[in-house]
């Protein structure tokens, strides 16, 4: 959903016009498009074609294994669409000499029942909490429009949230992001609801005794403020933390919030 709407976007710039090529030498990466008069370089990325099952019954089979091990190698393949995405921005920043532009990934869920926008959110907090990791991006956006969680009144929300750290570059792109949200919801006539807050995501992948994989499963847990407009609930996108962006002022305190 959001791809189609970048395409459409009159704040959007598409890098893959051939009046680009130009700036991009064989072998040097490219993002796909320039946001706000390229006050924004943006990547996106699906993540699909993961074989979920397959790997946490791999995983299953090792003894011992950490929790940091396990993540990671659950990971690997979100982990390296997120460096090369990152990798792109940097080649775009210094092919259109734009050394200020803000960083921006959005990565999108395709995979159904297996996988969820909190897995995106976990994945992209690991990669940003290394020294080196994403050092060209301000922030990235986690969406997923093929799974739903449960509201407090038990109706169907899509949770979104964007990770990124405490930093000045960070807080000015939370406020474009404010803006890009708001249009992406008037085009698709979804409804946005504000001011939710997290509080705690979980996930797990379940197998049998004999490392079969079976199922997985997420919850949310959050506040929501009262809301009395009746809406379609089925279409909704939530909208957690602080417009649109999660500070980490303190990194490794958080990433237990999505834990096993």
């Amino acid at each position: 959903m959001m791809r189609e709407f970048l395409e459409t976007y009159n704040q959007a710039i598409s890098l893959d016009d051939t009046s680009y090529n130009k700036y991009f030498p064989q072998g040097k990466g490219r993002s796909d498009s320039l946001l706000f008069d390229g006050q924004v370089v943006c990547e996106f990325k699906e993540v699909q074609n993961i074989q979920i099952p397959n790997k946490v019954e791999k995983l299953s089979k090792k003894e011992n294994i950490s929790e940091q091990n396990l993540k990671r190698d659950l990971y690997n393949s979100i982990g390296n669409a997120l460096s090369k995405a990152n990798k792109q921005i940097q080649d775009t920043k210094i092919a259109l000499n734009l050394p200020d532009a803000l960083g921006l990934i959005i990565l999108e869920n395709q995979i159904a029942s297996d996988l969820s926008v909190l897995s995106l959110i976990d994945a992209s907090n690991r990669k940003m909490m290394f020294p080196e990791g994403l050092i060209h991006t301000d922030c990235v956006l986690c969406l997923d429009f093929v799974n739903t969680f449960s509201g407090a009144d038990g109706k169907p929300v899509r949770p979104a949230q964007a990770v990124s750290r405490d930093t000045v570059s960070a807080a000015k792109l939370s406020n474009l992001l404010s803006q890009l949200i708001k249009e992406f919801c008037e085009y698709s006539e979804t409804p946005l609801f504000e001011d939710w807050v997290i509080e705690k995501g979980d996930q797990d992948w379940f197998t049998d005794v004999g490392g079969q994989y079976k199922s997985y499963a997420a919850k949310v847990d959050y506040k929501s403020p009262d809301v009395k407009e009746e809406d379609n609930w089925i279409q909704l996108v939530t909208q957690f933390l602080n417009r649109w962006w999660w500070v980490i002022p303190l990194p490794f305190i958080c990433y237990d919030w999505f834990t096993r």
